[in-house]
């Protein structure tokens, strides 16, 4: 069974709030990559937020984008229902500098504010220097190419989200790889990507899907809100002798 990578969604944030820095401490505490997304601001500083508006976990009704980081910096966010407590947004810059510290490998998710600032992929690019183990990610194609001239030697990830995208995949064989939910891990979606010799990460796995246990060859990461969980069934699946591995792959 061929080793598997491992990001932790937004930090293990099916433990913590999504991208704060309990949520990354916890994912290093398992040994275990980390995804997270990055925003940037009105003035051009870096953020670690998923979404567009602060209305889901700050309760304002104002994009990211909309705001300077001062403003943003003052925020509480929490999860409704969650008994996760009150955290603050991270600096994108302070993160990257950690995970470089720790050696930690990144997925970085670029979110559309990054594309919508005019010095947006440059002054992501500035952090990315003498980062390790990171590669970057994003819905948006022409964001990820700008990404690649800027450096060359950082794995770039189109997100997938409609089937209808694999047929645009020969537009994009400068890309590195592919990510995609767990729900297009089949032959007809998977054997494109592999003929073209390119990889693949899935994201939506919560740890009990029976895919991990006959993951597609072109799969090299998964993306879960739930790393202990992967890694146990992962360990689990590892330990059992090759013959029991076989009889199983064929049972399914």
């Amino acid at each position: 069974m061929s080793e598997i990578e491992i990001y932790a969604h937004r930090g293990a944030s099916g433990h913590a709030l999504e991208n704060t820095w309990k949520a990354f401490q916890l994912a290093h505490q398992l040994q275990v990559g980390i995804e997270l997304d990055i925003q940037m601001t009105r003035d051009g500083i870096a953020v670690v937020y998923h979404d567009d508006q602060l209305n889901r976990l700050a309760g304002m009704r104002s994009d990211v984008y909309a705001m300077a980081y001062e403003s943003i910096r003052m925020l509480s966010i929490r999860k409704r229902f969650r008994r996760f407590g009150r955290h603050s947004i991270p600096l994108a810059y302070e993160v990257i500098h950690w995970a470089k510290q720790k050696n930690i490998s990144l997925n970085i998710e670029l979110k559309s504010s990054v594309a919508k600032h005019p010095d947006g992929p440059e002054i992501v690019s500035a952090l990315l220097e003498g980062a390790k183990n990171v590669h970057l990610s994003s819905f948006d194609a022409e964001l990820l190419e700008k990404m690649k001239r800027l450096q060359p030697h950082v794995e770039v990830a189109w997100i997938l989200k409609r089937a209808v995208q694999w047929s645009e995949l020969e537009k994009y064989k400068g890309f590195d790889s592919f990510h995609f939910h767990k729900r297009y891990h089949k032959a007809k979606w998977l054997e494109p990507i592999a003929k073209m010799g390119k990889t693949v990460r899935l994201y939506g796995i919560v740890g009990n899907e029976r895919i991990l246990r006959d993951l597609h060859p072109a799969v090299k990461g998964i993306i879960t809100d739930y790393p202990a969980r992967v890694k146990a069934l992962r360990s689990q699946q590892q330990s059992k002798p090759q013959h029991t591995r076989q009889k199983t792959s064929q049972e399914q």
